[in-house]
């Protein structure tokens, strides 16, 4: 199992933060590879919401299903998402800090199937998006102040 972790600090408060980030509408928004996502499940979100989507893996389109495994309104949330033989956990954490939000992102991947002969490269290029993503993330909300 592979992780790649990365936190950013961002100009406005929790809440906002949470709401955008937590919101499938925006995830093509700020995460580069994300073609498209959408909830799958009625109502509210909460543990048990379900996702699917697609997105761009060594220019190949990769379809993805998820489900909400953790949900603390402004402090965390988590997903498991599966594509294939590919599992990954996905973590999200929110913490207040001077001037705003804290921002700490977790994917620990288990890459299965073909992709496990292209794992480095895959998790490399996923590192590298990751930063990149947090950085428009940080520009998409500090521009809404």
């Amino acid at each position: 199992m592979a992780r790649i972790e990365e936190s950013v600090d961002i100009k406005r408060p929790v809440d906002q933060v949470f709401a955008y980030v937590t919101d499938a509408k925006n995830w093509p928004r700020w995460e580069s590879a994300m073609l498209e996502a959408e909830q799958t499940s009625p109502g509210q979100m909460g543990i048990g919401t379900t996702f699917r989507g697609a997105n761009r893996v060594m220019g190949r389109r990769m379809v993805w299903t998820s489900k909400v495994t953790e949900y603390e309104p402004n402090k965390k949330w988590g997903e498991t998402i599966s594509s294939g033989s590919t599992l990954i956990e996905d973590h999200l954490i929110f913490d207040p800090v001077e001037g705003g939000t804290k921002f700490t992102l977790v994917y620990d991947m288990q890459v299965g199937g073909l992709l496990k002969l292209f794992a480095p490269m895959v998790i490399s290029t996923m590192r590298k998006q990751t930063k990149g993503n947090l950085s428009n993330l940080k520009s998409i909300l500090e521009a809404q102040a």
